[in-house]
C-alpha cells in the first residue's frame, strides 16, 4: 500500500505483533511475526482504499456488471460502459473471468469459509490459527482487532461435499472453545479460489487480478497480499499497453510471482498431509528462522528453501522397523 501511495488504512489499530499456530498433532509454535499484523475489518479497510483511489484521481461508479463484450479496439460493460482495457477485480465469482471463458476452480482447489466478529477471546494479543485433524487441510482463526472483539471463522478444502452453514460453525466452536458461537456477529461466507488452479491472466485488452484470478494462498488461504499486489500490476499493465495489457501483466505477474507461487504450491501439496503440518509446527518452534520462512511463504512472497525443508524433514515421525533383528533372533530348535 506505500509503494502505492496509499497511508493510513491501518489507522487506529494496534498492531499484533505475534501469531500462535496449532498443528492438528495438537503441537504448538507462538513467535514474534516478522512484521507487525494488523487486523482492520473490510468494512473500513476497502472504504479507505476506495477512498484513496477517489483522491488519487479516479472516478467511482457503482454498476453491477453483467455482460463483457471484448472487441478489438475496446471492452464494452453491459452496452454502457466502454473502456481501452478492464481489470476484472470482481472476486470468487467473477463475472470477467467467465467472459474469458474460465469456470470456477474445482474441489480440492477451492475452500470455503466463513467468518464474524466476535468478543476478543482471552490470552495474550496475538494471531492464532488452530488447524483441524478431523477436516484437514482446514483450520479455525481468531485475529483480535483492538477494540475488543476479534475476527473470527473457520475454512476447509472442498472435496466433492456441500458444506452448511451449520457445520462450518460447528468446526469453528470445536476448534476456537473460547469462542461462544453465540456472540458471533456479521457472519458472511466466502469461496477462496486457491492459487493452485489459475486461469490465464487474461486476453488482450482484459486482465483478471485477485480472487478472480485465483490467487489465494493454497497455504492459508490469504488473499489480500496477492489482491494488491496484482492488482497494481494489473492496473500498470493496462494503463501502459491496452492493447496487449494481458500480455504485459503476464509477464510482469510471472517476474514478481511465479517462483513463490511454485513454491506455495509445493506447500500446499506437501501440506495434505498432517504429519507434515506437525513437523512444520515443531520444526518452527526449534528455529525462529523456519518460522519467519513459513510466516513469508503463508503470508506475503516467501520461498521454501533448503534450510527449511531440512528442518521440517528432520521432525517427521520415522516408520517403525518390523522384522527380526539381532538379539531378537528366534530360538533354535
Amino acid at each position: 500500500l506505500a509503494e502505492l501511495g496509499v497511508t493510513g488504512a491501518v489507522d487506529g489499530y494496534a498492531p499484533l505483533p505475534a501469531l500462535r499456530l496449532v498443528g492438528p498433532g495438537g503441537g504448538t509454535v507462538a513467535r514474534t511475526l516478522p512484521r507487525p499484523a494488523y487486523t482492520v475489518p473490510r468494512q473500513v479497510f476497502d472504504a479507505r482504499l476506495v477512498a484513496a483511489a477517489v483522491a488519487a484521481g479516479a472516478e467511482l461508479r457503482r454498476h453491477t456488471v453483467r455482460r463483457v463484450d471484448i472487441a478489438a479496439d475496446r471492452v464494452v460493460l453491459d452496452g454502457e460502459l466502454s473502456a481501452r482495457a478492464v481489470v476484472g477485480a470482481d472476486g470468487a465469482g467473477s463475472v470477467v473471468r467467465r467472459a474469458l471463458g474460465h469456470p470456477v476452480n474445482p474441489d480440492r482447489h477451492l475452500a470455503l469459509a466463513i467468518r464474524g466478529y466476535a468478543p476478543t477471546p482471552a490470552g495474550p494479543p496475538e494471531q492464532l490459527i488452530v488447524t483441524s485433524a478431523a477436516r484437514w487441510p482446514a483450520y479455525a482463526w481468531a485475529f483480535p482487532i483492538g477494540d475488543g472483539r476479534a475476527n473470527v471463522g473457520y475454512g476447509e478444502v472442498l472435496r466433492g461435499e456441500p458444506l452448511s452453514r451449520a457445520h462450518l460453525l460447528d468446526r469453528m466452536a470445536a476448534l476456537l472453545p473460547d469462542v461462544d458461537p453465540a456472540t458471533v456477529t456479521g457472519l458472511r461466507a466466502h469461496h477462496l479460489p486457491l492459487s493452485t488452479h489459475r486461469p490465464a491472466p487474461g486476453r488482450g485488452r482484459v486482465v483478471l487480478a485477485g480472487d478472480a484470478l485465483s490467487l489465494i494462498n493454497p497455504f492459508t488461504g490469504e488473499g489480500i497480499f496477492y489482491a494488491l499486489r496484482s492488482g497494481a500490476l494489473a492496473g500498470a499493465a493496462a494503463a501502459g499497453s491496452p492493447a496487449g495489457a494481458a500480455r504485459a501483466y503476464a509477464a510482469a505477474l510471472r517476474a514478481r510471482l511465479g517462483t513463490h507461487l511454485r513454491h506455495s504450491s509445493v506447500a500446499a501439496w506437501l501440506a495434505r498431509r498432517r504429519r507434515v503440518v506437525d513437523a512444520v509446527v515443531g520444526a518452527a518452534r526449534r528455529d525462529e528462522r523456519v518460522y519467519r520462512t513459513v510466516v513469508e511463504l503463508g503470508l506475503g512472497d516467501g520461498r521454501l528453501d533448503a534450510r527449511t525443508l531440512m528442518a521440517i524433514g528432520a521432525d517427521l515421525p520415522r516408520p517403525r522397523r518390523t522384522g527380526a533383528q539381532s538379539g531378537d533372533m528366534p530360538p533354535r530348535h
